[in-house]
């Protein structure tokens, strides 16, 4: 939500009322919203700093308990606590793992940075150090981030979650109400982070549902050209039919006879489409920092799926030939 300065003065009150309604679990401050890129700076330095212009470090002002409300798991330390001060000489501070990465080997508790050029004596000490999460360029890898302490009154967006099983209509009325008696006269303005993930993400839903429509019309597509190819075999060897079932062919050994030749071209087609299809997989795939790996089950599914779908389409026709009266079949010869 976008909170202003009055909901933020009153912010121990505000929190309390949220908690009161029984259905919100965890709340917290930010300065800024926690998947966008934010301000960064490329001043942080630390002892045993190999490149001082390679690294460009996000900077987040969190209030405690932030950790917890948007699920970010402390790996090592501790998060940040109300005795914790944004304006002593000596600031706590929390970080990536990317950055601890960064500082070098061992953990990065107790180690501590400072601002380059900065000769006033204010050390960063590192009191925990919490997992990578993807925020700004959905396909980068996001920089690394250092999160210190808010004084309330500098925050602009306060996170809340929600219970398990909470009826969102209804805890959003309880929000509003308790936010509305501290600032009537500040609009209630609330998104979900779901949501605005989601929307980073429109391109590749875009691609979704072209990718599904187009795979649906190849489908429908080759499935009419296999069963009017398979009307024709079976039209053209209707007198064949005929005298291998005079001669003792089962419908399971007539059906099998014009299916197989379908069924081959349908293996060769796998055998030479999937190759090429992990290759551009894996290929649009390295575009982002964070993806799947292509597992091979994918293109089994996908080889049965064209393999039924074909025998289906055949199969029609070739039973309805395999059943038909032999004697009408070869009483033209």
């Amino acid at each position: 939500m976008d909170v202003n300065s009055e909901m933020t003065k009153n912010y121990a009150a505000v929190k309390q009322g949220l908690l009161n309604t029984g259905d919100i679990e965890d709340i917290a401050l930010s300065n800024y919203n926690t998947l966008y890129g934010g301000n960064n700076t490329g001043s942080l330095v630390w002892d045993g700093m190999e490149d001082i212009n390679s690294n460009l470090i996000s900077l987040r002002y969190i209030s405690p308990g932030y950790m917890k409300t948007l699920g970010i798991k402390i790996l090592e330390g501790r998060d940040f606590v109300e005795t914790d001060s944004a304006s002593s000489k000596r600031i706590n501070i929390v970080i990536t793992q990317s950055l601890e990465k960064l500082m070098g080997k061992g953990t990065a508790i107790g180690k501590t940075l400072h601002w380059s050029g900065d000769t006033s004596g204010t050390v960063l000490n590192v009191v925990g150090v919490v997992n990578n999460y993807v925020y700004g360029n959905m396909y980068g890898k996001p920089d690394p981030v250092v999160f210190f302490y808010i004084n309330t009154p500098n925050a602009s967006d306060m996170f809340v979650r929600l219970k398990p099983g909470a009826d969102v209509e209804t805890v959003i009325k309880e929000m509003g109400s308790v936010l509305r008696k501290d600032n009537p006269s500040y609009p209630f303005t609330y998104h979900f982070v779901d949501d605005q993930f989601n929307q980073m993400f429109l391109n590749e839903q875009l691609i979704s549902k072209l990718s599904r429509l187009f795979a649906a019309l190849a489908i429908i597509i080759s499935c009419l050209g296999l069963f009017g190819l398979a009307a024709y075999t079976a039209e053209r060897r209707t007198k064949e039919i005929g005298v291998r079932k005079v001669l003792g062919a089962s419908v399971v050994n007539i059906t099998t006879l014009l299916s197989k030749d379908f069924l081959q071209l349908v293996c060769l087609s796998c055998l030479v489409a999937f190759p090429v299809a992990w290759l551009v997989m894996h290929k649009w795939l390295q575009s982002y920092q964070y993806r799947i790996d292509i597992s091979w089950w994918i293109f089994l599914a996908a080889g049965g799926a064209a393999i039924l779908i074909a025998l289906m389409t055949v199969s029609f026709q070739a039973i309805r030939a395999a059943v038909a009266n032999p004697v009408e079949s070869l009483r033209t010869e």
